[in-house]
């Protein structure tokens, strides 16, 4: 996963991997989900999802945390895809910050929930298995892997720190390192591939002062091409001072 921020909004970018044992995943839609409208793809497996934008701007991922996955095998976890239908509806970021520890934490495995809103204000809320936190303003690249872990994160930051990543706001260089298979095509490229799993799709969400825009490549980034967009207008908040909010 990737971002860059620009003025009243960003672009992020998030490769799926998964199993080859998985189903394909619905493509993209809008919802309405807590009286807000939601753009998200479906796990047909556990009907969650794993990415979702709103018509505030906020976008909510998710990604495993498989280097403290809880080593019950019996327990029927909740899948953590619900996780992001859950927090879909969030109208800033601190919504999800504030609710985040009220989760039944210990029905889910590990993992990582990112959340952005349009100012580029973030927050990484993570469930190691063992206690929550939140990291606030975190820093692009996010990644995980299920092999290898530390080695392979190491390497997908340094070439995103090599390509100069962090300066642009380029949307066809962050493309192009979503699709790349440097330093191989395998397990340490960005665009995975192994024999039990590979990436299965990338989600560009494109968040404007007018308009939330989600496309999708419903394949492998290094071979599918993104899909036409699935737009919702953006919404924006306004502070009600006489009740102290934002609605």
């Amino acid at each position: 996963m990737t971002w860059f921020v620009r003025d009243q909004g960003y672009e992020l970018f998030f490769n799926r991997d998964e199993r080859n044992s998985r189903h394909r995943a619905l493509l993209p839609a809008v919802t309405l989900l807590a009286g807000v409208q939601v753009v998200a793809p479906t796990d047909t497996d556990a009907g969650g999802t794993w990415i979702a934008a709103n018509q505030f701007g906020v976008t909510v991922c998710l990604l495993n945390h498989y280097q403290f996955e809880q080593i019950e095998s019996y327990k029927d976890w909740t899948s953590r895809g619900q996780i992001v239908r859950h927090f879909s509806s969030a109208a800033q970021v601190g919504d999800v910050a504030t609710h985040f520890s009220t989760l039944p934490l210990s029905d889910y495995r590990a993992f990582r929930l990112f959340v952005i809103e349009p100012s580029g204000a973030n927050c990484l809320c993570v469930w190691d298995g063992h206690a929550p936190r939140i990291e606030h303003n975190v820093s692009s690249p996010k990644s995980s892997s299920s092999v290898d872990a530390s080695h392979v994160k190491g390497l997908r930051r340094a070439l995103f720190r090599n390509l100069g990543l962090a300066e642009l706001d380029s949307t066809r260089a962050y493309l192009a390192y979503h699709a790349s298979h440097l330093p191989s095509r395998s397990k340490e490229s960005v665009c995975m591939h192994r024999e039990d799993a590979s990436t299965v799709s990338l989600t560009h969400v494109a968040v404007t002062a007018e308009q939330v825009q989600v496309r999708y490549a419903d394949g492998a980034p290094c071979k599918a091409l993104l899909g036409e967009p699935v737009g919702i207008a953006r919404q924006s908040l306004h502070y009600d001072p006489s009740i102290r909010a934002f609605s």
